[in-house]
């Protein structure tokens, strides 16, 4: 059974965006603020903790991919999500390695991100690069993150390869071997 998210903060300088996130989140129930920059974003989460916070990649003052470990930092037990409209496997495996649990392309649809939220919670998180882990033999993360960024792509695409590629930032061909390589 997975923990309802309940509280959220949406980082990101689009206001339209923000603001429509922030209503889809409310009319399921999730009390949802908002933070135009990665400060502001910052001084919220000291006050009020939350169980999710969304935090968008670019940004004009200060990129989400940095500011990820002290996120983390200040909300350990939360879910992070990344958002970007330019996501590729190098920044998922970035975002994760600082502490975000997935990477998410915008547009995002309000269910999906709080399904994915939800399962997040259940999951034991690795702690942010600052506290480098001593990974168990055998683990295999690196295709491990790989494999969910294909299946993301394939996911958003609705299953047409050359479509997820183009997600991905790589070759069909290359995503075709990829997948007979993970088994996809």
């Amino acid at each position: 059974m997975t923990r309802r998210i309940e509280t959220a903060l949406l980082v990101d300088d689009d206001d339209a965006f923000r603001t429509t996130l922030q209503g889809a989140l409310r009319r399921r129930g999730v009390v949802a603020r908002t933070a135009a920059t990665i400060d502001e974003g910052l001084v919220a989460l000291e006050y009020e903790p939350v169980d999710l916070v969304v935090i968008d990649y670019r940004m004009p003052r200060g990129d989400g991919l940095s500011a990820l470990a002290q996120y983390r930092k200040l909300q350990p037990d939360a879910a992070i999500v990344m958002l970007t409209g330019f996501g590729d496997i190098p920044l998922a495996v970035a975002a994760m390695r600082e502490g975000a649990d997935t990477l998410l392309s915008k547009p995002v649809d309000a269910d999906k991100l709080l399904r994915e939220a939800a399962s997040l919670r259940e999951r034991q998180r690795p702690p942010p690069s600052g506290a480098a882990p001593t990974p168990p033999p055998g683990s295999l993360k690196l295709d491990d993150l790989e494999r969910e960024a294909i299946r993301a792509a394939l996911r958003e695409s609705g299953g047409v390869v050359a479509t997820a590629a183009k997600l991905l930032g790589i070759d069909r061909r290359t995503l075709q071997r990829k997948l007979k390589k993970l088994g996809g």
